[in-house]
C-alpha cells in the first residue's frame, strides 16, 4: 500500500547507508566500533511518532506528509543488532558505535561505550536497537540492549520540548517505534513494551566529555573554557525553565551544554531542591546540580589531556559567570519580556532581583519525604511559588493597586504547608546541609522570610513601572508572555506525566485507540509542555492544555489579558456520539453560567471557543471547562491507566 510513496523516498536509502556519520568525522574513526544492523520488518513494529520537519532537515529533501516520513523510517532506520529478528534475506547496514571512557566511574555501568545506540548515516543515532559489542556490564539491565517504551516516550518528549525551551538544547527525537516485544525493566511490572527512537545528532548533540577521555588527545584551554560556559549556561537554563536533570555524568550531557538522556529528567513544581536519581549526593538536586558540573569539570582538569594546564578555579570562574549571565536574561522572559531582542532594562536592578528569585525560590518546608517528585505531596514542598507570582502578578496588578496582602498571597505557595517528614534515602550530611540553607522550620523564620518577599515584590514592582514608562505600549503582551511562559509543564511532571504515558500506551494496546490517534496525541503532548509563546494570526496564545483520548481543551490568551475556553474534538468521523454539525447548540459554563461558543470544523476537527473572560478570574485556580451540547453535559474521555503495566518507582 506504500509503493507509490516508496518510489519517491528510495533514492537517499543507498544513500544514507553509504554515509559517514558526523561524529566520525568530529572524533575520529578510532573512536568508533562498525557492527552489521538489519532491517526489520515494518509489520512486526509500528512507528508511534515522527516529525516531518526533523527528517526534512535530516535528509536535507522535503516529504509530502507525516505518512511519507512515516514510511521512510520504516524503510530505512527500522533496524535491529539481533540477525534472528532481521527480515529474511535481507542486506546488512553498517552502523557506528562510540566508544567512550569515564574515570569518574559513573556513566558507563561497567560498558565500553553505547550498550544499545549506534550511528547510523551522516545525522542518525537509533537508541534501543539491540546489544552492542560495548555493552559489556555484567549487570544485564545495563547490556541487555534493550529501551522500555515508556522510557522511549518519556525521552521524546522531554526531548523534543526541551530542544526549543533550553537554549542550550538537545538531541531532537525524530521517531518513536513500539518493536512489540516484551522485555523486563527493573522499574516496572510486569513485563514491558519495548521501543526504539531515533534521534538527530546535526551537530554534536551527542559529542560528550566521555569521547574526549576515550579518546586521549590534547584538549586546548580554549575548548575547556567554552565546555565550562555551556555548561554555566545549561545549568542557567535548568533552574529558569524548572527542569531538573537528576543524575549528571560525563556521559549524559554534551560538550556544547546538551542535555542527553531523559531516565532521571522531569520538569518540577516550584523551585526547591529535589531530586530523581539517588539523594546520597547534593549535586543530584534541583537548583544545586552545578556542584556535579563543577566535579566533572574537575575531572577534565586532572585529565592528561588537559595540556595546557588549565585550572579548575578558572574555569569554575568560567562556569559561574556564564550561568549568572544566563539567569540574568532569561529572568526577563519570566516577567514577559522577549529575551532574544534587545531590552533597555537597568542590569543592576535584574541583578538584584535575580539574586533575590533565586534565594526566595529555593526556599523550602521542612518536608524532606516530597523532596521526591513522585511523591503526592511534592507540590506543597515549596515556601514561594514564583512561577504562579509572575505568571499573574501583572494581571492583579492591572486591576490596581496590590497591597502587601494580596502581594503575599500570590507570592506564598496556595498550598504549601508545614508539614515536617523524613526521607530514610537521605543521608544526614544532606539533610543538615538543606536544613542550613534552605528549610524554614518556624512561624517566626517564616515571618522574616515574608518580609524579604515582599520587599522582593516591591523592587519587581518599580522595575516593571520602569519598563513601562520607556515601552508604553509593552505592558499587555507582557501579561500575555508571562501568563504562558510560567505555566505548568504537566505533563512533563513526574506525575502525572508518566501515568499519561503509561496509559496511552495501555489504551493503544487495547485497541481503545488507533496508533494515528496515539501519534496525534503525542504531538499535542509535546505542544501542551512547550512554554515559548506560539501567537495565531490574531496574536493570541494556547495555554492550559488537558489531554483526552479523544480531543483537549485548553484556554486562548488573548493581549488584552483576557481569556476565552477551547475544546477540540479530534477524528469526528469516528465518533459514534456524535452528529457534529453546525446546528448544535454548543455552551460553555463558567461561574455557574452558561455562554454560547462558536463552532468551527476544520477537515477532522472541531473547535469550541466561549466568549472573553478576565485573565484575573484565573488566580485561583483553573476550573474544569463545562461544555454542553444541546443541554447535555458534554465528557471528553479521561486517559486511565488500565494497568497491565505498574511503575514500582516513577
Amino acid at each position: 500500500m506504500h509503493d507509490s510513496i516508496l518510489k519517491q523516498v528510495e533514492p537517499g536509502m543507498s544513500d544514507l547507508k553509504k554515509m559517514v556519520p558526523g561524529a566520525v568525522e568530529r572524533l575520529g574513526s578510532s573512536l568508533f566500533a562498525t557492527m552489521d544492523a538489519f532491517p526489520l520488518s515494518p509489520t512486526g513494529a509500528r512507528v508511534l511518532y515522527v516529525r516531518k520537519d526533523l527528517l526534512e532537515i535530516a535528509i536535507g529533501q522535503p516529504m509530502r506528509d507525516e505518512e511519507e516520513a512515516r514510511v521512510f523510517i520504516e524503510q530505512n532506520l527500522l533496524l535491529t543488532l539481533d540477525p534472528q529478528k532481521a527480515i529474511p534475506g535481507s542486506k546488512a547496514v553498517m552502523v557506528y558505535v562510540d566508544r567512550q571512557a569515564d574515570p569518574m566511574n559513573m556513566s558507563l555501568n561497567g560498558n565500553l561505550g553505547s550498550g544499545r545506540a549506534a550511528y547510523l548515516g551522516e545525522r542518525f543515532n537509533l537508541k534501543g536497537l539491540g546489544k552492542t559489542v560495548l555493552a559489556t556490564s555484567v549487570d544485564p539491565n545495563h547490556s541487555n540492549g534493550n529501551l522500555d517504551l515508556v522510557s522511549a516516550l518519556w525521552e521524546m518528549i522531554c526531548s523534543n520540548v526541551l530542544q526549543t525551551n533550553l537554549r542550550t538544547g538537545t538531541a531532537p527525537i525524530l521517531a518513536v517505534v513500539d518493536l512489540q516485544t516484551m522485555i523486563h525493566v527493573p522499574w516496572r511490572e510486569p513485563e514491558v513494551p519495548s521501543g526504539l527512537i531515533v534521534r538527530l545528532d546535526l551537530n554534536g548533540e551527542l559529542d560528550r566529555p566521555t569521547h574526549l577521555f576515550q579518546r586521549g588527545k590534547p584538549v586546548r584551554a580554549e575548548q575547556l573554557h567554552t565546555i565550562a560556559s555551556r555548561l554555566g549556561l545549561q545549568d542557567a537554563e535548568k533552574f529558569i525553565e524548572r527542569i531538573l536533570h537528576g543524575c549528571w555524568s560525563v556521559g549524559n550531557t554534551s560538550l556544547a551544554g546538551h542535555l542527553i538522556d531523559y531516565d532521571t529528567v522531569f520538569a518540577v513544581r516550584g523551585r526547591p531542591p529535589q531530586w530523581s536519581y539517588r539523594p546520597n549526593w547534593l549535586s543530584n538536586f534541583f537548583g544545586i546540580e552545578g556542584l556535579g558540573q563543577k566535579k566533572m569539570l574537575k575531572a577534565m582538569v586532572n585529565d592528561p589531556i588537559n595540556v595546557d594546564r588549565v585550572s579548575f578555579r578558572k574555569l569554575f570562574q568560567i562556569f559561574d559567570q556564564a550561568r549568572q549571565q544566563q539567569l540574568e536574561l532569561r529572568f526577563l522572559d519570566l516577567i514577559g519580556l522577549d529575551s532574544e531582542r534587545t531590552v533597555i532594562v537597568p542590569p543592576e536592578t535584574v541583578r538584584s532581583l535575580v539574586a533575590k528569585f533565586q534565594y526566595l525560590s529555593m526556599k523550602m518546608f521542612p518536608n524532606f519525604r516530597a523532596t521526591a517528585p513522585w511523591e503526592l505531596d511534592n507540590s506543597s514542598l515549596s515556601i514561594y511559588d514564583l512561577s504562579r507570582f509572575f505568571r499573574f502578578f501583572q494581571i492583579l496588578r492591572k486591576s490596581g493597586d496590590i497591597g502587601d496582602k494580596s502581594a503575599l498571597g500570590l507570592i506564598r505557595n496556595p498550598i504549601g504547608r508545614f508539614e515536617p517528614s523524613e526521607d530514610r534515602e537521605i543521608p544526614e550530611s544532606i539533610r543538615k546541609t538543606l536544613l542550613r540553607d534552605y528549610v524554614v522550620t518556624s512561624v517566626e523564620q517564616l515571618q522574616e522570610l515574608d518580609k524579604e518577599a515582599l520587599a522582593f515584590v516591591r523592587d519587581y514592582e518599580r522595575l516593571l513601572t520602569e519598563i513601562e514608562r520607556k515601552c508604553p505600549d509593552a505592558r499587555d503582551a507582557m501579561m500575555q508572555r508571562a501568563y504562558v511562559v510560567n505555566e505548568e509543564r504537566t505533563y512533563m511532571n513526574c506525575r502525572p506525566g508518566k501515568d499519561i504515558i503509561v496509559g496511552l500506551v495501555q489504551n493503544c494496546n487495547a485497541g481503545n485507540i488507533s496508533v494515528q490517534r496515539f501519534s496525534e496525541l503525542l504531538h499535542i503532548l509535546v505542544k501542551s509542555c512547550d512554554r515559548i509563546p506560539r501567537y495565531n494570526a490574531q496574536g493570541r496564545c494556547q495555554a492550559d492544555f488537558r489531554l483526552f483520548l479523544d480531543g483537549f481543551d485548553s484556554t486562548i490568551i488573548d493581549i488584552d489579558g483576557f481569556w476565552r475556553p477551547s475544546l477540540t474534538i479530534l477524528d469526528i468521523s469516528a465518533n459514534s456520539r456524535l452528529e457534529m454539525d453546525e446546528r448544535a447548540k454548543w455552551e460553555v459554563e463558567i461561574d455557574g453560567k452558561r455562554h454560547s461558543c462558536i463552532f468551527e470544523k476544520e477537515a477532522n476537527r472541531v473547535q469550541l471557543t466561549g466568549p472573553k473572560f478576565p485573565l484575573l478570574q484565573r488566580i485561583n485556580g483553573t476550573e474544569d471547562l463545562r461544555f454542553f451540547r444541546n443541554g447535555e453535559r458534554f465528557h471528553l474521555k479521561q486517559i486511565s491507566r488500565l494497568d497491565g503495566l505498574f511503575e514500582k518507582n516513577p
